[in-house]
């Protein structure tokens, strides 16, 4: 049996284990529960916290293996703590008890090996400390989880999350921090945060910094440079968890978003220069067809000197490239749905490098037109998509060229008519491709440009016009620079066979004719008058719509009436529609003349009517054409 102490009186045991009174009471007041046991584990001794923890009282507590109060699942690991404490000292651990009505409860139990001689039989039992840690262990388990959620999260965010001290220094960072910066979590923690960002960033992001160490919390967008050189676009949101000691930031990489809107407005841009195309043509159209008309009266001069001649023909020829120019332009700003016609490929390369000729050649580059001309290529092609195509790839290989110093740079716009596809290439002497960025180059956004220079997008809607062509697009380099090939599926021979035209039996000369003239453009007027006259006809002209309507209501009866469809009093339409209800048989006899053919309203206009049109600027053989062959009864 145990004697601890020796005592005036019995306490916590069987009579030979004696306690002083006074200390007794010292360990009944003891907050954690005091246990001695035998060599047999039995409990000897035990404290009134011993009485609470177990819910037994001392007397129940007296004699009972200790052993038998774990859980039984730790039970082996008790065992193994008291020997391990009776051969090599204290031991302390955790182990799960039985509090009582089945409840279960984690005590911290510090273990000692009784010395000796304090045991009659000269071996040592056990003194034992037990205090219960279970709300502690749960809040500990609690704390674990939580840290274990934060942590995922923090690591699995898609945003990037960073944490600094007062100084701007790094403290943690997660992973997407690591992706959008480029540099490792190694090489980010304790570095000032400056050197990551753009130099007219950095004022901006130290005063939102100063900002959120008094305790503000905010959202800024920030520029930062990639560890690779590229510019990405920041939107931060920071708050301040420890004011004066820490700051933490929420970076979500708006590049992408910040490209999208970039286009977003350029579009808006582009459907504004949309709604003034009208008037463009309009004003650009009217003086070049009176430039062609006057061009045209002077080469029908039998007298002209050759020297003459040539300069008229001159005037006429350039009057004509402007005017193939300005409808290009618009043609292609124009936004209109998608409409597959059968189209000869290089009379749309023709087209599409005027739109560039001139800048191309202020470049000094030179253009090469090597186009299949023995078998023309023809397709069934939506040919404002192709020309989008054809001049993005231009645009590209101009910008490709740019960056490489030559004498002189060549551009080649190459056709060939295969079995089945027709073959479109783009060749430059730029730079090339990127080996890297080979299989990149027509994902959307992606460029190789610098920043401000592209979007990344012209080859990736290139690739989706030529696929809804049921074509393909690929690109490759070459020696001394890259080219890009298109290639369209051919039209079936049988559908080129139609395309065929049957030369037609030229019309015959028509009698004289009266006609009306209608538009606001004197020197239009004057030439068409002039051309017509020589032709034998009577001719009216009037400036206005007003006096269109007049002329109309006297007695005189006219064949024909050359109608402008756009006039600042009274319009062509205006006009139009008011003969059509009270003289149907005179707005049978319009034929309109307009300098602007992109208008969508316009178009639709001219569809309703039926009536034919002729498109500013014009050679007068197109008038001709149109004249009725005899006069009206």
């Amino acid at each position: 049996m145990l004697n601890l102490f020796r005592s005036t009186r019995p306490a916590y045991g069987s009579d030979a284990a004696r306690i002083p009174l006074e200390f007794a009471d010292v360990l009944d007041q003891a907050p954690d529960a005091l246990l001695a046991t035998g060599v047999d584990g039995r409990i000897a001794q035990c404290n009134a916290a011993a009485s609470e923890l177990f819910a037994r009282r001392s007397e129940e507590l007296i004699g009972t293996s200790l052993r038998t109060l774990i859980v039984r699942a730790d039970r082996e690991t008790f065992d193994d703590r008291a020997r391990d404490a009776r051969l090599h000292g204290p031991q302390r651990f955790d182990a799960r008890i039985k509090l009582g009505r089945g409840e279960t409860g984690t005590v911290a139990i510090a273990m000692s090996a009784m010395s000796p001689m304090h045991a009659p039989d000269g071996d040592a039992g056990l003194v034992i400390t037990a205090r219960d840690v279970t709300a502690d262990r749960e809040a500990t388990a609690d704390l674990a989880r939580s840290e274990s959620r934060y942590r995922h999260l923090f690591e699995a965010a898609s945003d990037a999350i960073m944490t600094f001290d007062s100084l701007g220094r790094f403290t943690t960072v997660n992973g997407a921090a690591e992706q959008i910066s480029g540099y490792t979590h190694e090489e980010l923690i304790g570095k000032f945060f400056g050197p990551l960002l753009a130099v007219e960033a950095l004022p901006r992001a130290l005063l939102e910094f100063r900002r959120a160490l008094s305790g503000a919390a905010g959202q800024f967008e920030t520029t930062m440079l990639h560890r690779n050189g590229e510019r990405r676009h920041l939107t931060v949101n920071y708050a301040c968890p420890e004011r004066s000691r820490e700051v933490i930031c929420m970076i979500r990489d708006a590049t992408a978003e910040k490209q999208l809107q970039q286009q977003l407005i350029q579009a808006e841009k582009m459907a504004a220069i949309g709604q003034l195309v009208s008037g463009v043509a309009h004003e650009l159209n009217n003086p070049l067809a009176s430039i062609s008309a006057f061009a045209q009266l002077l080469l029908a001069d039998n007298h002209l000197t050759d020297e003459q001649r040539h300069s008229a023909d001159v005037v006429k020829a350039e009057a004509r490239r402007a005017a193939r120019i300005v409808h290009n332009l618009l043609t292609f700003a124009r936004q209109h749905k998608a409409e597959k016609i059968t189209a000869d490929v290089n009379n749309v390369l023709h087209d599409t490098l005027e739109l560039r000729t001139y800048e191309l050649n202020v470049r000094g580059i030179h253009i090469v037109r090597d186009f299949d001309d023995n078998t023309p290529p023809i397709t069934m092609v939506d040919i404002h998509q192709l020309q989008q195509v054809v001049l993005n790839l231009i645009t590209n290989a101009e910008q490709a060229m740019a960056d490489v110093e030559r004498e002189r740079h060549r551009l080649i716009l190459r056709t060939r008519t295969l079995s089945d596809v027709i073959r479109i290439e783009v060749e430059d002497t730029g730079p090339g491709i990127p080996a890297g960025a080979m299989h990149q180059i027509f994902n959307p956004f992606f460029t190789t440009k610098p920043t401000g220079k592209g979007t990344g997008l012209g080859l990736s809607i290139s690739l989706g016009i030529v696929g809804e062509h049921g074509g393909r697009i690929w690109a490759e380099n070459v020696a001394g620079g890259a080219r890009f090939t298109v290639e369209l599926p051919r039209v079936a021979s049988d559908e080129r066979a139609a395309l065929s035209l049957v030369p037609a039996t030229p019309p015959p000369h028509p009698e004289s004719l009266r006609i009306l003239v209608v538009d606001d453009e004197e020197a239009l007027r004057t030439a068409l008058g002039r051309f017509l006259s020589s032709e034998g006809h009577s001719v009216v002209a009037v400036g206005s719509g007003s006096e269109a309507i007049w002329r109309a209501e006297g007695d005189e009866e006219f064949d024909l009436v050359l109608l402008d469809l756009r006039m600042p009093d009274v319009s062509g339409q205006q006009v139009f529609e008011r003969w059509r209800r009270e003289r149907p048989e005179l707005s049978d006899r319009v034929v309109f003349i307009t300098g602007d053919i992109v208008s969508a309203d316009l178009q639709s206009f001219l569809r309703g009517t039926g009536r034919p049109y002729i498109a500013k600027p014009f050679e007068f053989t197109a008038v001709v054409d149109i004249l009725p062959a005899k006069r009206v009864a």
